[in-house]
């Protein structure tokens, strides 16, 4: 799984600069970022019945989750990748994504001063476990949006909405509100 997990974060990272890029860098220049996040999860999925293989059983937890970002922005565009993790009593996951977000420009002015909602994709791989020697992987994908504030030359804070799927049999689902601060340089 690590190895997976390496190759997806170098062709990510090499993936970064060409999404937030631009030609004419003079006129849209990028920055790059490191920030950190928290927020709340949604985590829902299904088991196998160890009584029967046949019978599943939806289940769904919450709980608080956290993670690291590196990215690059432009006026246009945000891309990054981040690595999303959480525990409760009855499961865990840790997800490793890289992110492409479109800056809105529909509302006149709020660009300007340093409001820029946003829409975007994730996409990666995901480990999960529960209760039961349930351990699964597999590829995510999913959407989000939220919006960025510029607090500074060189500091964004984010509100984020996301949804991810998951393609592992007992991992369905992530929902997560989570809200982030990046630094940029």
């Amino acid at each position: 799984m690590w190895k997976k997990f390496l190759l997806l974060s170098v062709l990510t990272l090499g993936a970064t600069g060409l999404f937030a890029g631009d030609v004419n860098m003079e006129a849209n220049p990028s920055k790059v970022f490191i920030g950190v996040y928290g927020g709340y999860s949604w985590v829902g999925g299904s088991h196998k019945s160890s009584a029967s293989a046949s019978v599943d059983n939806n289940f769904s937890t919450a709980g608080l989750s956290y993670g690291l970002r590196l990215g690059a922005q432009n006026s246009e565009w945000r891309s990054m990748v981040t690595f999303d993790r959480f525990i409760n009593e009855e499961a865990a996951y840790f997800l490793g994504q890289i992110h492409a977000d479109y800056l809105l420009h529909f509302m006149d002015g709020y660009t300007e001063i340093g409001i820029k909602p946003f829409l975007g994709l994730n996409g990666g791989y995901g480990n999960y476990e529960a209760k039961g020697n349930i351990s699964e992987s597999g590829f995510t994908y999913g959407g989000e949006t939220g919006i960025i504030f510029d607090v500074s030359e060189n500091i964004d804070v984010d509100v984020m909405y996301q949804y991810t799927l998951s393609s592992a049999e007992a991992f369905n689902y992530v929902s997560n509100v989570k809200l982030g601060i990046n630094y940029k340089y």
